[in-house]
């Protein structure tokens, strides 16, 4: 039903206009009556009509200046003018303020009923089209969040072999609200969530409406994104920049408020599983791979919560495992391209006699019972190691693999552990002999990995050789004489001279805090810093600038 206002200062024009035509029957409302332009504002503020009948001789304000403020303020309103004179004048002055009905006192029934006729058409035509134009902002929104969700798989996936600033320019092509350095990932997991399963739309509805409650409780933080997973998890990426006080640092909190939300909103109960966190757009997959190791939980971690990657190791083994050191292994064994070794490996690995365990003593051995968890953990993570060393050659899992492969969901289909040995291997395998193919050395393609970590961390004051060595999995001293071997420069004079000319490039680029410009290239002291660009360039940065 159309709202429609009377606006005249006659008390008897407004009565006949109530009883000229049936209003109702042709779909009006009437609003309020309006003596004069000002009293009919007045009613606008509270309810906006969709037609305006309304004489333009009036006191305080005429109907032209009326329809005026109208047409700027509502321009979809349509008005009809009254009025006694029929002079050209007046007819031009009412058009060019856009008022195309026009009509003579005294009113004649069936003049106004053909003019009403002709506005509902042009009504239902407006509506008609707000309605399609509405429909299609609709399924543009919904495909765009399809599209954002899809890329934001395929970055999580591990498949993709962009650099850091391919990642920022597509962050930024498909307006993902996301400007950091260091990143987590929150994955939610809806418990009992069979209950649920009716068919795909239901699925589809519960997750979009998880989906509104976590945006809803995010709405104060800056830098971050939700997005589904085919696992049917909902996942929040979280960005984060040092020394930026506008961010909570506090993971925790943020699912916590999220946990009460959804159980306060939904009465919906979920287990929020949270990574630790990582440097650089290109590890945001490893984020996301933390958080699968939740995939198949149990009712022990259900009943924690909140639960970060670093509890559930804590909290779920026995013998808690040493993955960085079975990722060192594994790493080495597929850069010196040892597929015997490797399979012997894995199998070691899973039988748990090459178990690396943080809580037994160096060089003591102790019987190893292998548990769901770090089953689950184990195949995981071998699956992620490989990822990984695709990414440190410039490969796409679908250059090695078909397009749709994936991994993850493979092996976590495999619940015996000589099906995942058998799986893992051959993954392994197929990623040999493609990189095998490329003939390009390890000891090279580890050297280049260093050249664009340190790129992309230039500002972090811990950039030196020992963080390159965790951040690859390496010894220290073979990182370092394999970059010499390839760059002809020791390691750490490299680091050192990219940093420098670096903070060159900004003070050419007309940068002058030089306490800034030392923090920008991860030099904590400024007066350190100083002496160490004039032995580098022999002039002080303050005299350079």
């Amino acid at each position: 039903m159309y709202k429609i206002l009377f606006v005249d200062d006659d008390p008897l024009i407004l009565r006949r206009l109530h009883q000229i035509l049936d209003w109702s029957s042709m779909g009006f409302k009437i609003l309020s009556d309006a003596a004069d332009g000002l009293a009919a504002l007045e009613i606008m503020k509270n309810e906006v009509p969709d037609v305006m009948i309304c004489d333009i001789n009036m006191p305080n304000m005429d109907g032209l200046q009326l329809a005026q403020q109208v047409r700027d303020t509502h321009p979809n309103v349509q008005c009809v003018m009254l009025t006694v004179n029929d002079s050209f004048g007046c007819a031009q002055q009412a058009l060019n303020i856009g008022v195309y009905h026009y009509l003579l006192k005294p009113i004649e029934p069936k003049k106004l009923e053909t003019l009403m006729l002709k506005v509902l058409d042009q009504l239902n035509s407006s509506r008609q089209q707000d309605q399609y134009v509405s429909h299609l902002y609709s399924k543009a929104m919904v495909s765009e969040k399809m599209i954002r969700d899809k890329f934001l798989n395929w970055v999580v996936s591990g498949r993709q072999p962009l650099s850091e600033q391919q990642l920022i320019d597509k962050f930024r092509f498909y307006q993902l609200p996301i400007d950091a350095r260091e990143f987590e990932i929150i994955s939610l997991h809806i418990n009992a969530f069979e209950k649920h399963l009716l068919d795909e739309t239901d699925i589809d509805d519960l997750l979009g409406t998880v989906a509104k409650c976590v945006e809803d409780t995010l709405c104060d933080y800056q830098n971050c994104v939700v997005f589904s997973d085919s696992f049917y998890h909902l996942n929040i990426l979280l960005g984060s920049n040092p020394r930026d006080l506008s961010f909570s640092q506090n993971v925790r909190l943020i699912c916590q408020s999220l946990r009460e939300g959804l159980l306060f909103n939904l009465n919906l109960p979920v287990t929020i599983f949270y990574s630790r966190r990582y440097q650089g757009y290109q590890n945001i997959y490893r984020c996301y791979y933390d958080t699968k190791f939740l995939s198949k939980y149990t009712q022990a971690v259900m009943d924690m919560g909140i639960i970060s990657f670093d509890d559930y190791m804590h909290a779920s083994m026995r013998n808690p495992i040493d993955f960085d050191s079975i990722r060192s292994c594994v790493l080495k064994q597929l850069r010196t391209g040892n597929a015997g070794d490797l399979a012997a490996y894995v199998e070691q690995t899973f039988m748990g006699q090459g178990i690396h365990t943080k809580s037994l003593p160096s060089g003591i051995h102790q019987a190893f019972t292998m548990d769901f968890e770090s089953f689950n953990m184990l195949r995981i993570d071998f699956i992620m190691t490989g990822m990984m060393f695709l990414q440190e050659n410039k490969t796409a899992l679908a250059d090695v693999f078909d397009k749709y492969y994936d991994p993850l969901t493979e092996v976590m289909d495999r619940d015996q552990p000589a099906d995942c040995i058998e799986f893992i291997c051959d993954f392994y395998r197929q990623i040999l002999v493609f990189v095998r193919a490329g003939k390009v050395t390890s000891g090279r393609r580890l050297a280049e990995k260093c050249v664009e970590l340190i790129e992309q961390n230039i500002s972090n004051p811990d950039l030196n050789v020992k963080w390159l060595a965790s951040q690859l999995y390496v010894n220290e001293n073979y990182l370092s004489r394999q970059f010499h071997k390839e760059f002809a420069a020791p390691l750490i004079k490299y680091i050192g001279q990219q940093k420098l000319e670096t903070a060159k490039n900004y003070l050419d680029k007309g940068y002058t805090n030089l306490q800034q410009v030392a923090q920008m290239v991860g030099f904590t002291d400024p007066l350190y810093f100083s002496k160490c660009f004039k032995k580098q360039f022999g002039v002080a940065p303050s005299k350079y600038r």
